[in-house]
């Protein structure tokens, strides 16, 4: 049998981990002199009703050496390979630490780490493919090769309620927040591949439109997401239905709505997005 472990940034509800299988390896949120595991999606309520509210601006960490090394041998002691999905290495040193944590494990050869070089939902879909190749009888090593065929072409595009959140986080400057602030300007953050890249769009609808323009063709998984439940997100949410009812492949493509958490929100703030797999 195959064990799939996956980092709390794939933002995986609790009913979906349960009915498949799959242990959920919280990173942990520093906010406001307490230090709380990130949690499921469902449970983030009370975070964002403060955070939205408060100019605090949170912390984050990736899970203890111990924690994956736990779980790598509670799957090895059940007689079980390992295949774990971490957010990006160029945002978190996750991947190290279950890299490390595998180094140190019972049965090193086992255990396979799979850097997914994105962050939400994204993720989520990665770890469905795999889930469907498993119950399917594939191994460790055709979903892992099949997993690195599709972050080639899949994604993660956000756009920021407000620019003052990436501006806090260092993502831009000051000056260039107030300015954006004052002209209306809204940016499309795309994280692709493990690089963050940026397009300016003059009013939220317009972002809204541009981010759905750049949907893939060879579309597998959509995730219509959001952060802070901002009140843009439906407004999102029936644009991207049209969108996808005028597609000839609209019955192909597999559709979900979900929640971001806390690690995602210190770099982003509120926003609206969508996470992506494609051929």
């Amino acid at each position: 049998m195959i064990k799939i472990i996956a980092d709390s940034t794939a933002y995986i509800t609790k009913e979906y981990a349960e009915k498949h299988n799959i242990t959920i390896v919280p990173l942990r949120v520093l906010y406001k002199g307490e230090e709380f595991d990130e949690g499921y999606p469902g449970t983030f309520d009370a975070f964002f009703d403060d955070f939205t509210k408060t100019k605090v601006f949170p912390k984050t960490s990736q899970p203890s050496l111990e924690r994956f090394i736990e779980e790598y041998n509670k799957a090895i002691d059940h007689g079980d390979e390992v295949i774990v999905f971490t957010l990006s290495n160029t945002l978190s040193g996750c991947n190290s630490v279950a890299n490390l944590a595998k180094d140190q494990c019972k049965a090193p050869d086992k255990v396979h780490v799979i850097d997914t070089l994105i962050i939400t939902q994204t993720i989520w879909g990665y770890v469905m493919e795999a889930v469907e190749m498993r119950d399917n009888g594939k191994s460790c090593e055709e979903i892992v090769n099949r997993i690195n065929q599709l972050i080639q072409n899949s994604a993660v595009s956000f756009i920021p309620d407000t620019l003052e959140y990436l501006a806090k986080g260092g993502r831009i400057g000051k000056v260039t927040a107030t300015i954006g602030t004052f002209l209306k300007i809204k940016p499309i953050i795309t994280f692709k591949k493990g690089v963050l890249s940026d397009k300016k769009s003059m009013g939220m609808q317009k972002a809204m439109k541009d981010l759905i323009a750049s949907i893939p063709q060879k579309l597998k998984r959509l995730f219509i997401i959001h952060i802070a439940d901002t009140k843009f997100y439906e407004m999102l949410k029936k644009f991207v239905y049209e969108f996808l009812n005028k597609r000839p492949d609209k019955d192909k493509i597999e559709v979900y709505e979900g929640e971001v958490g806390p690690v995602t929100a210190s770099h982003v703030g509120p926003a609206i997005g969508l996470a992506w797999v494609a051929e």
